[in-house]
């Protein structure tokens, strides 16, 4: 069952309060009645009602007042007003304060049901905004990106600077290390937090359907353009839009790219009409694009234009003293998400997961423990559970070579001691290994003691 939904009706005419309260006699409501002005504004002042229907004219009381007392006290509470006959001008006064929206006497039963049921949807969606707001300062705040390392203490200084700028930001640095989060850290950080925030991967669009993409289209620019489309710069217009792999952008697509940068305007794909958008732009590459420069895949202009803010985010292995604190966030998170109860990892699997390379960065540390947590049979990560691929790469196979002549006894029982200290005593992998049932390899660990 919902929670009850408090509704205060304000009003000393009867017939209005005694229609206010057949409306809403139905489950889920709760509705409180206040006929005189100073109990109103009480009673506003100690609770919090999802509505509030305040009639404008009362003998003792300005429903003005009313309205203003409600709205300090919770600007996002619907406040719905009653009005006399012919009071349409005070209805638009008090709609310009901040009110919902108005009722005219003698109160239609059903028109009453329809608004209070609007003024309750809208105040489910705003909750919902607020939520997930606050979802996003957790996700992107400055404090919630792992940097127990100096070069990532860095980073989170300079984007506490560059947030609320204008200025063109490259993002710099391999595949998997986190600059979308990076990028969007920033955008949430800044001036224009509320604005959209739009996200395109240029290295995964096809050179004839990027421009589309980028800036749109009219009817009939091309086979297939059925309708106008809107472009990704539209589309984040007052905002940020995020290009992800730029190096992978056709030289075409660069110099039409230049120009929306330096003249803030463009011409959708077949079309005429010159189109004005404030933007800022955040570009991030894997590539060294000083290189494709040299090798004249990447415009010098657009490069320069690009890199007026440099950001270099460093790949996982050069800033190991944050794998720690990565491993916990991530187990945490897969924790909600999967109604797992893993409560960490221990040492000696940590340290190995320090100690290897990560090829794949944050992307592959992440992928990793998302799948050990699911998989977890115990409260913690132990050695056993790390994927065999971590434990090939940082414990290499050991060579083993015999002399002529050498006992079977001494050669057999010198592989199982090597294959048993290559996966750190697990002797159902030392099985697998060795082709033989673990029946048997404990008959020969016992035999060779």
């Amino acid at each position: 069952m919902g929670q009850t939904k408090e509704i205060l009706v304000i009003s000393d005419d009867h017939q209005t309060l005694h229609l206010a309260g057949k409306a809403l006699q139905k489950p889920g409501y709760k509705v409180v009645f206040a006929d005189k002005g100073p109990l109103a504004l009480d009673l506003i002042e100690q609770n919090l009602f999802e509505v509030i229907i305040v009639d404008l004219k009362m003998s003792d009381g300005d429903g003005f007042e009313i309205l203003k007392a409600a709205k300090l006290r919770s600007s996002n509470t619907p406040l719905i007003i009653v009005i006399e006959p012919g009071e349409v001008k005070l209805a638009v006064k008090a709609m310009q304060k901040g009110a919902y929206g108005y009722l005219i006497k003698p109160i239609n039963f059903y028109e009453l049901q329809v608004l209070i049921k609007r003024a309750l949807d809208q105040q489910q969606m705003l909750t919902e905004v607020v939520e997930l707001w606050k979802r996003l300062d957790k996700k992107y705040a400055f404090e919630n990106i792992v940097r127990n390392s100096e070069a990532m203490q860095r980073i989170c200084d300079t984007i506490a600077r560059i947030s609320l700028t204008r200025s063109t930001i490259l993002i710099q640095g391999e595949s998997g290390t986190g600059k979308e989060l990076i990028a969007r850290a920033i955008h949430h950080n800044s001036a224009h937090r509320d604005k959209p925030f739009i996200a395109l991967n240029c290295g995964a669009i096809p050179e004839g359907i990027i421009e589309s993409e980028l800036f749109g289209h009219e009817r009939g620019a091309f086979t297939g353009a059925l309708s106008v489309r809107k472009g990704m710069f539209e589309l984040a217009n007052g905002g940020t839009l995020f290009l992800d792999e730029i190096g992978e952008m056709s030289l075409s697509t660069q110099v039409k790219l230049l120009r929306v940068l330096e003249q803030k305007e463009f011409m959708r794909v077949g079309g005429t009409k010159t189109i004005r958008v404030d933007v800022n732009i955040i570009a991030a590459t894997n590539t060294n694009l000083e290189e494709a420069v040299r090798q004249k895949t990447f415009r010098e202009d657009l490069y320069y234009r690009l890199k007026v803010i440099t950001l270099y985010l460093p790949p996982l292995r050069e800033r190991r003293e944050d794998i720690p604190l990565l491993v916990q966030k991530f187990i945490e998170e897969f924790n909600q998400e999967n109604n797992r109860a893993v409560r960490g990892i221990e040492p000696k699997a940590l340290t190995l997961l320090q100690n290897y390379h990560w090829p794949g960065n944050v992307r592959e540390l992440k992928n990793c423990i998302e799948s050990l947590v699911v998989t977890s049979r115990g409260e913690y990560i132990r050695v056993e559970d790390l994927p065999p691929y971590i434990l090939e790469a940082i414990h290499p196979e050991p060579e083993m070579s015999f002399k002529i002549g050498t006992p079977l006894d001494e050669i057999e029982k010198e592989v199982i001691q090597k294959t048993l200290a290559y996966v750190n005593g697990n002797k159902t992998r030392a099985a697998k290994l060795l082709k033989i049932g673990l029946r048997t390899l404990h008959r020969k660990i016992k035999k060779y003691q």
